[in-house]
């Protein structure tokens, strides 16, 4: 027999699948019956706690923000800097098949989003999952010993970089190109460590 879902359950499904379904299939395309179908869930239950589309969108952002953040904290347990930004590099390549297929998630939908004030609270958390991921990556050179001022430039640099070559790599359906970037990536900042 199923286990019965809790509210909170419930709602925490229909947000990661609300992430998936606007992630594949962009926000405008994506419907409430995809997300119902998508959490294996009935359609009221999604218009129950999202009444809104725009509620969708940010419970697919806080969803982004809830893993990124404590991803980049589980990375930040590594000893050395050089080991951390490996592993950040690691974790790029990890999801290249799925940002080669699909594009960024977060990009997708920030991109994706009406540019009207129902939408500021979504926009405010997917910028901080952005400034979050940015300041990590700055971080690592600075706490590396490399000053402020060119650490952050270059934190800004490779998430820029990454995100130009996931566009390229998704808009030409080659992997080749991602791979590439997050390579290049790896020898920059082992370069600027020294």
């Amino acid at each position: 027999m199923a286990t019965k879902l809790s509210s909170e359950q419930k709602r925490q499904k229909l947000a990661r699948a609300a992430m998936n379904v606007i992630w594949r299939d962009g926000y405008h395309a994506a419907t409430i019956q995809a997300v119902a179908t998508e959490a294996g869930l009935p359609a009221g239950g999604v218009f129950y706690r999202f009444p809104k589309k725009h509620d969708l969108a940010l419970a697919a952002l806080e969803t982004m923000e809830g893993e990124f953040v404590p991803l980049l904290e589980s990375l930040s347990s590594s000893r050395s800097v050089a080991d951390r930004l490996a592993k950040f590099f690691d974790y790029l390549d990890a999801m290249t098949p799925r940002r080669v297929s699909h594009g960024c998630p977060l990009a997708r939908l920030m991109l994706d989003m009406p540019d009207d004030a129902d939408f500021a609270p979504s926009r405010r958390t997917g910028q901080a999952v952005f400034d979050a991921l940015i300041n990590w990556v700055a971080g690592q050179p600075e706490e590396g010993g490399v000053d402020r001022k060119t650490a952050a430039k270059t934190g800004r640099q490779i998430i820029l970089r990454w995100q130009g070559a996931i566009i390229l790599a998704h808009s030409m359906g080659d992997r080749a190109i991602l791979d590439d970037e997050i390579n290049e990536l790896r020898a920059l900042a082992k370069d600027l460590l020294g």
